[in-house]
């Protein structure tokens, strides 16, 4: 009576794939296998060594991370302020920052002023003199 459906014996839909996702799945392949090589490489020698040394790297290594990342936050929290706020230039992070070109805005608002100030002394003029 009822129609008994097997999953895994059922036709999967064909998905076609746009250029860029063909491109994309090539370049994941190649990242993937260059992981691949990079962890037998290392699963390999790393058989080779004892366990306790292997612990004592790991510890060396943890360590020396540590000690680094402790090393930056504690030069940047204790450094003196007013050396890091002198050097710091907004420009450096946003090239298109509208204060880092106050000069080049102060002029753009004095022409405009000025050309504001043309404009009233011709509408003052045209009212004056009657034609």
């Amino acid at each position: 009576m009822f129609y008994r459906f097997n999953a895994h014996r059922a036709k999967k839909p064909q998905i076609q794939d746009s250029s860029t996702d063909k491109l994309a799945k090539k370049i994941a392949g190649k990242i993937n296998a260059v992981q691949q090589g990079w962890a037998t490489f290392m699963d390999k020698h790393a058989r080779r060594i004892p366990a306790q040394r292997l612990k004592v790297i790991l510890l060396v290594l943890a360590l020396g991370s540590g000690l680094y990342c402790t090393y930056l936050i504690s030069g940047g929290g204790l450094s003196e302020v007013r050396t890091r706020l002198a050097d710091f230039r907004f420009e450096k992070l946003w090239p298109f920052d509208p204060w880092a070109y106050k000069e080049k805005l102060k002029r753009a608002a004095a022409w405009d002023h000025y050309l504001d100030s043309l404009e009233q002394q011709v509408t003052l003029d045209s009212l004056s003199t009657p034609q």
